[in-house]
């Protein structure tokens, strides 16, 4: 009995997935980058497992570019998103407890780009590491990108004025 009781705790542990929702904050001196860093860059996440939202912000000076997903954790179903001058179909699944957002990108004039990012926690739920790897088709190039946010979290013990 014991033993039937044990397998099914270490089988419901194991598909129980880590929840990456919140605000996320862009850390560059964390992050390894191949491309120029944005100036700031904000992530929310919002999953309530299959679901979940993605909404970014980066900023570079005084241009500022958003970016949405919604998906479901399956990765059965492309997303399929068009933007000024390409076109991206994304599937988000799951990767042990990594959740993993696969995009092919293709653009206007025919260039084709696979962008598959891998989104890990560490610090306790404190740190989002996102590991980027980013190949054009053809042999034109390839890059790794790493990037890092930390958690932001509202500050305890301080209450409005109501006054």
């Amino acid at each position: 009995m014991f033993a039937a009781i044990f397998g099914l705790t270490v089988y419901v542990q194991a598909q129980a997935k880590p929840d990456f929702s919140g605000t996320w904050i862009f850390n560059p001196q964390k992050s390894s980058l191949k491309v120029p860093p944005p100036s700031s860059m904000t992530l929310e996440i919002e999953q309530k497992d299959p679901d979940v939202s993605f909404s970014r912000k980066q900023v570079y000076g005084d241009q500022s570019f958003d970016w949405k997903l919604q998906a479901v954790t399956d990765g059965q179903k492309d997303v399929v998103q068009e933007g000024p001058g390409y076109t991206t179909h994304s599937r988000v699944y799951w990767q042990g407890n990594a959740m993993v957002i696969d995009s092919q990108i293709t653009a206007s004039d025919g260039t084709k780009v696979s962008d598959l990012v891998t989104y890990n926690l560490a610090d306790g739920g404190k740190t989002l590491e996102a590991v980027e790897r980013q190949t054009t088709a053809g042999g034109k190039g390839s890059a790794t990108n790493k990037w890092v946010y930390e958690k932001k979290t509202a500050i305890s013990g301080l209450r409005p004025n109501l006054n």
